[in-house]
């Protein structure tokens, strides 16, 4: 015959459920911030706790924070923005603010952009491209790249200021998470072609299960629509019914196009490319916002 429960008895089971709960919670939580931290390492130059262990067999799982890190950047931006913006012009606070992300990141996407402009103008085949793309030197079509892409960004950011203080905050918010996911989408979508060159970050190179691509790829959607939802209420003659599809769309048909481009070009893609990817939607969205929020 089975006695009931005590009372104490039961209580102390559900206290056992509870901590083992708990303690699978932290760990899960441990974890998701191991990552964040190798994310952060990796993508910019934000200095990590010396107790965090480099794992090689997890550190590919830091790319689902890649969005975060763009959200990151440009909260960090906007900060800076507004404090120049107590001391000096629009024109120099902007200046200033892309001087903080290069520093932020290291121009790791910039560089990438540079060498991605360089290989892709300037081989004949793949190798020639990849190696050309390898070379530490920025050459005509990368200098010209740069250039050009500095240009178009900083008129951008200068039309998105005179609708507001706040749509070019959210469009700078906007345009650096998913830039960064479409980067993440060219990982998931093709080979890595530098695998025998790929050192300590050759874990960096592996794809994503589709556990962590859907969390991206979920947050990063309700991320765009929260914050285009608020573009939508600050700037009251738009529909975020319309913007969203519309900015959507650029993201999808830029990344397909550049998925044909290295694929044709270099069977694949390198860190370059990523850089590339990054900087061209960025970009693009900048460009989208400011021809929709045009009155």
């Amino acid at each position: 015959m089975r006695w009931p429960l005590l009372p104490m008895q039961v209580s102390l089971k559900a206290s056992n459920i509870f901590n083992y709960k708990g303690l699978v919670m932290l760990k899960l939580l441990k974890k998701q911030l191991t990552l964040i931290f190798y994310a952060l390492s990796y993508f910019t130059r934000v200095p990590i706790p010396a107790s965090i262990e480099f794992d090689n067999q997890q550190f590919h799982k830091a790319n689902a924070y890649l969005p975060f890190i763009g959200l990151f950047v440009a909260i960090v931006m906007s900060v800076i923005f507004y404090l120049c913006l107590q001391l000096f012009s629009v024109p120099v606070s902007i200046i200033l603010m892309l001087v903080t992300s290069l520093l932020l990141t290291g121009a790791l996407h910039e560089d990438g952009f540079a060498d991605c402009c360089d290989g892709l103008g300037g081989g004949y085949d793949a190798t020639q491209r990849l190696k050309i793309m390898k070379d530490s030197q920025i050459g005509t079509y990368g200098g010209i790249g740069l250039i050009l892409l500095f240009l178009l960004k900083f008129n951008l950011l200068i039309e998105l200021a005179d609708i507001s203080f706040e749509t070019l905050i959210i469009s700078l918010l906007v345009a650096h998470t998913l830039s960064r996911y479409g980067a993440l989408c060219i990982m998931q979508a093709m080979p890595y072609v530098r695998l025998a060159e790929a050192g300590k970050v050759q874990s960096l190179t592996n794809k994503l299960n589709s556990k962590y691509f859907v969390f991206a790829s979920l947050v990063t959607a309700v991320l765009t629509v929260l914050l285009l939802f608020s573009l939508s209420k600050i700037n009251t003659f738009i529909d975020i019914a319309v913007v969203a599809p519309i900015v959507t769309l650029i993201v999808a048909v830029i990344v397909a196009s550049l998925y044909k481009l290295f694929d044709k070009n270099l069977a694949g893609y390198t860190g370059d490319c990523l850089g590339f990817t990054q900087q061209s939607l960025e970009l693009s969205i900048l460009l989208a916002l400011t021809v929709l929020l045009a009155r």
